[in-house]
């Protein structure tokens, strides 16, 4: 049985660990990359593992989703949703769209948000997929955004009103 929450603060190495893998795994995925974030220090993995949902199967993360919420005082009402990824060997459970619907949940329950926005490549066939599947519409391209061993790829701007 898988369940989506948050991890303590204490389990940052298995958000690290995870994170970690998916750079690895499948870096067109991401806007960062595996060089970037290996020398991040304890502090920062602490930080940013408050905003991660989890997605654990026997109590070992398997999936994640980041939520996002800008605090400056023209932003305050969009959120993002990034970091989006399920381990190989759990893909094709429904895992991934438990994750986004209880990013989207999460979200909407949160005072003042009226949109959800993110970053997707549209070679994430799957990711993408589940995003319109729960209304994210495409609402741009940038172009040449991210390069990846010499190589640039496009990325989807999508976007959800609550």
């Amino acid at each position: 049985m898988v369940e989506i929450s948050k991890l303590d603060e204490a389990r940052w190495r298995e958000f690290m660990d995870l994170q970690l893998e998916a750079l690895r795994v499948d870096p067109l995925a991401f806007g960062s990359s595996y060089e970037d974030e290996a020398v991040m220090p304890e502090e920062e993995w602490r930080r940013r593992s408050k905003n991660v949902l989890f997605a654990l199967e026997g109590n070992k993360p398997v999936g994640m989703i980041t939520l996002g919420f800008d605090e400056r005082q023209k932003k305050r009402h969009i959120a993002a949703i990034y970091g989006f990824y399920v381990r190989k060997e759990s893909r094709g459970q429904g895992i991934g769209k438990r994750l986004v619907g209880s990013a989207i949940k999460t979200i909407s329950e949160r005072e003042g948000i009226s949109k959800i926005q993110l970053h997707v490549n549209p070679l994430q066939t799957a990711a993408v997929r589940i995003y319109e599947e729960f209304g994210f519409e495409r609402v741009g391209v940038l172009k040449k955004e991210l390069k990846v061993d010499g190589v640039f790829y496009d990325i989807l701007l999508m976007e959800k009103y609550l």
